[in-house]
């Protein structure tokens, strides 16, 4: 096997990964750009035979038409289908791809509890960004929190959550999973009724659902709700979201900032965010992504079957 194998960012493979494909016969050029331009990417994909998607980048159609001897990408992650909208124009060129479902899957509920925490014991007010010195918090122990999807990461959430003495965990998804249920002493419940009863909702859909909580289903929310939103941005109605945060009739803590003026006149009191997804960015997390994302690319470039392989 020879060819070359073009790497996206510098979070992602490793030396130890650059000296595995290496060994296989292939040679690793690293674009080190954490979100490439289409022209970037036009550019760099000719001539390489593999492509592991390792930034934020979108694969689009004219990516994959200027592809002259690809035929295989691996994404990092999960959510693959949102960074490479392409998919279809490179199935039907012969290029498989795979992802690294789970990699992340671990810090991202980490981080869906820290928030959970954090908003629900008021640390943003109670500390030294806010002016609040004395104030009487809810807590996990007393909380409804509703979970929306029930993937790994969900379910990750939820396993932490009843480990810190959460006794009524509730989720929504289009699959129930009455087996995980039984296990865990959560309940499944109409996205209706989850929405309207819970005082913490973290979000856990894909790009792909669309959007789920609509305005007015968000207008159906109880006084000082806490949303959480580790997952996807076309989750939330930004009209409804925004309005409940200006009207301080909810609080918020996201794992990305939203690109929309409205948003940043509201107080820490209410809207916290990321200032970049960080959820997914451990140790631990990016090391499991890449030897998943190497191990899939040597397959697909030796046999064109991977365990991860999605079209």
């Amino acid at each position: 096997m020879s060819g070359t194998i073009l790497v996206t960012d510098t979070l992602f493979i490793g030396p130890e990964h650059v000296q595995a494909l290496n060994q296989a016969g292939y040679e690793v050029v690293r674009l080190e750009e954490s979100s490439a331009t289409e022209e970037e990417l036009i550019s760099n994909i000719q001539g390489k035979v593999g492509y592991i998607l390792g930034g934020t980048e979108k694969v689009t159609p004219a990516v994959i038409q200027a592809a002259d001897q690809l035929r295989a990408i691996v994404f990092t992650g999960t959510d693959w289908q949102s960074y490479i909208p392409g998919y279809d124009h490179a199935t039907q060129k012969g290029i498989v791809i795979a992802n690294a479902p789970g990699a992340n899957a671990y810090s991202v509920a980490e981080y869906t509890v820290m928030l959970i925490l954090l908003m629900l014991r008021r640390g943003l007010e109670l500390g030294s960004t806010g002016t609040t010195k004395f104030l009487t918090t809810g807590s996990v122990i007393d909380a409804r929190v509703g979970l929306i999807g029930m993937g790994r990461i969900a379910e990750l959430t939820a396993r932490m959550l009843v480990g810190l003495g959460a006794t009524d965990v509730v989720y929504w998804s289009r699959q129930a999973k009455p087996q995980l249920a039984e296990e865990l002493g959560i309940r499944f419940m109409p996205l209706e009724e989850l929405v309207q009863t819970a005082d913490v909702i973290s979000t856990h859909t894909p790009e792909s659902a669309g959007e789920i909580l609509t305005a007015e289903l968000l207008k159906t929310t109880k006084e000082g709700v806490v949303l959480i939103n580790t997952g996807s941005r076309e989750t939330y109605s930004l009209d409804g979201l925004h309005d409940l945060l200006y009207d301080q009739k909810a609080r918020a803590a996201f794992d990305f900032p939203i690109e929309d003026p409205r948003f940043d006149e509201l107080t820490a009191d209410y809207w916290f965010y990321s200032n970049g997804q960080t959820a997914y960015n451990t140790f631990e997390a990016n090391k499991i992504a890449s030897d998943m994302a190497t191990q899939s690319m040597l397959n697909l470039l030796t046999t064109g079957n991977d365990d991860y392989r999605v079209n």
